[in-house]
């Protein structure tokens, strides 16, 4: 992989930029025990984690809780009391190139959550050519044709899609955007992802601070 070749910046969100798995299993695991009054393992969060919002609050609360208009505004609540965060480095990578490419967002998360968050975090929307979230598409990773309106609005800017570099933290997101015509490049903030990459010869980092070396 040519990373100077690269004209465009495209990033997964929970788990790649902010840390959304371990934050939001003490968020999930008090919505359950406090208003559904049950018990939540680790492995049905694992279990769940990755599908689209809506899809994954049913997963998890689905027979405990048959309004999903209420459901959301709990889970909503909840988050609000957790506040998410940002990897080491992540702010400083992502404002330091703001003026240099492109830079997207790609997640399976809801609009709701992401832009509420996005917000919060110290990173203007503004600064992102686009922010696709699990509300702007039908399809979901690991579905390569998730990218289709991404690379539409690429496309008008005049950067194709080979020239696009798509970073997240799992297979779902490397078999999608590779699967799109993009270039991929594993976030391994955990030891257990970089196995993973690994054990498929997929390119990863482990930090934003070895991001920013290949990206200066």
């Amino acid at each position: 992989m040519n990373f100077s070749e690269i004209k465009a910046i495209v990033f997964d969100y929970d788990d790649t930029i902010v840390q959304t798995k371990e934050i939001r299993s003490i968020t999930l695991k008090r919505l359950a025990k406090e208003e559904y009054h049950f018990t939540l393992s680790d492995l049905e969060i694992q279990n769940a984690w990755g599908l689209p919002g809506e899809e994954f609050l049913l997963k998890i609360y689905g027979d405990y809780a048959k309004d999903v208009a209420s459901l959301w505004e709990k889970y909503n609540n909840y988050c609000s009391q957790d506040k998410n965060l940002p990897y080491p480095g992540a702010e400083e990578f992502i404002n330091g190139l703001t003026d240099k490419y492109p830079l997207g967002i790609l997640t399976s998360s809801s609009q709701i959550r992401v832009f509420k968050e996005i917000d919060l975090l110290g990173f203007p929307k503004d600064r992102f050519f686009t922010i696709q979230t699990s509300d702007d598409t039908s399809v979901h990773k690991p579905d390569p044709n998730v990218f289709s309106p991404l690379l539409e609005k690429a496309k008008e800017m005049g950067i194709p899609r080979e020239k696009i570099i798509y970073i997240g933290d799992s297979l779902h997101d490397q078999t999608s955007s590779k699967g799109a015509g993009l270039e991929f490049l594993g976030m391994a903030h955990e030891p257990s992802a970089a196995e993973k990459f690994s054990q498929k010869n997929i390119p990863f980092v482990t930090s934003f601070r070895e991001l920013g070396n290949l990206f200066p």
